[in-house]
């Protein structure tokens, strides 16, 4: 039986990139396959800083990462749709993950919940 999947989002990947203990205990503890949108990548090398290149690298190998298709276009749409009235701070990037997580049925990980209120009781993963 394949393992169940986890959507990192970008917070995670930047915590795990910085050296932040919490982030790297709680991947290491996951018993899940782990995944990204491409939108993450994209986040993760507009922000990077000087020196992070190689943690990025080696960060970016132990994901699969999937890339914006219709279903995931459309959801997204509907998701703003939804949201953006209530939530004025989403962005296209954070509902373009939130519909990548719901197309695949995975579970998110991140640690800026409130950017993602169409998941009901989302709870950041560590402090």
């Amino acid at each position: 039986m394949a393992l169940p999947l986890t959507v990192l989002d970008t917070t995670v990947l930047i915590d795990l990139l910085r050296g932040h203990g919490p982030a790297r205990d709680y991947l290491a503890g996951l018993e899940r396959r782990l995944v990204c949108s491409e939108v993450t990548r994209t986040e993760i090398i507009q922000g990077l800083r000087p020196g992070e290149r190689d943690a990025m690298d080696r960060a970016f190998r132990v994901v699969r990462w999937i890339g914006v298709d219709e279903s995931i276009a459309r959801r997204a749409g509907a998701l703003g749709r939804h949201w953006q009235r209530s939530h004025r701070g989403l962005g296209l990037a954070d509902l373009l993950i939130a519909a990548t997580t719901q197309e695949l049925g995975a579970e998110l990980a991140t640690s800026n919940v409130r950017h993602f209120p169409m998941f009901s009781g989302l709870r950041a993963p560590y402090e």
